[in-house]
């Protein structure tokens, strides 16, 4: 099993060195051209974001473009398809599409002897697909979330769900530490309200080993984490809280619940 998404679950039987990839996606502002952009529905934000209680910087309204890396029907390479937004940020553009061009990249390089194995054997190739969606707390910041589907042979392909959060202020990739004044405190209330939650809607109210594992209150049980409005919105892998049958769970966690961690309010407020 080949995965990368939330930078946890690495290890596979068809790439012994996915670790790699999870260096890769975590470099960024790395300059790139975007592939195959076409003007999509603009979604303009407005407004102001408080910078302390004298300052008020606005920042600058986004339109969204659609783009697509796209490197199919290369003999004896993976097909790689990776959807992705342009904000008219150059600063968060760049971002995102050297985040991109990393996972793509990569994923070529580490799947190459495997994909040439599948050409050998008349199989299908190995395939990495991505899109996302966008959302926003406020005119101060976004989330995008991608979703990335990854096919290395067996069974069945992976998915992994992976949430990228901006301020528009200052153009930066926000973390936990970003976001919240306490990260420990934050952890506790994101791992007691989901593993609450994840016990009545999967386990009939009973909170087992999956789910008491995959909400323990650490950094890469809740890296994977939206901004939405009025709060965040928790994702949780395939495999991370329940088989992959369940597929990715969702847990929103209110800002009134994360309160005592001290999240960055401004982010949420217009």
């Amino acid at each position: 099993m080949f995965r990368f998404g939330n930078l946890r679950h690495l290890s596979g039987a068809c790439c012994h060195s996915g670790r790699l990839l999870a260096l890769a996606a975590l470099l960024s502002y790395l300059s790139l051209a975007p592939e195959l952009c076409s003007p999509a529905s603009a979604a303009h934000g407005q407004g102001s974001m408080l910078a302390d209680s004298h300052s008020r910087p606005s920042p600058s309204p986004i339109s969204v473009t659609d783009c697509q890396l796209r490197r199919v029907s290369r003999p004896g390479m993976p097909d790689i398809t990776i959807s992705y937004p342009m904000l008219g940020r150059k600063d968060v553009d760049r971002d995102v599409a050297g985040w991109v061009e990393r996972i793509a990249s990569t994923f070529e390089t580490e799947l190459a002897p495997l994909s040439l194995q599948f050409q050998e054997e008349e199989r299908p190739p190995c395939e990495l697909m991505g899109s996302y969606t966008l959302t926003r707390p406020s005119a101060r910041a976004l989330s995008l979330v991608f979703e990335i589907w990854t096919y290395t042979g067996g069974a069945h392909g992976n998915l992994d769900v992976i949430p990228l959060n901006y301020s528009l202020l200052s153009g930066q990739r926000l973390g936990l530490v970003d976001i919240f004044e306490n990260v420990d405190k934050a952890l506790e209330i994101m791992s007691s309200k989901s593993r609450r939650e994840l016990a009545v809607r999967l386990g009939g109210g009973r909170v087992d080993s999956m789910i008491l594992e995959g909400t323990e209150p650490v950094t890469d049980n809740f890296s994977a984490l939206a901004l939405v409005p009025g709060g965040v919105r928790v994702y949780f892998q395939p495999y991370q809280v329940a088989p992959w049958a369940a597929g990715t769970q969702r847990v929103f966690i209110s800002l009134e619940e994360l309160a005592e961690a001290g999240p960055l309010r401004l982010l949420w407020e217009d």
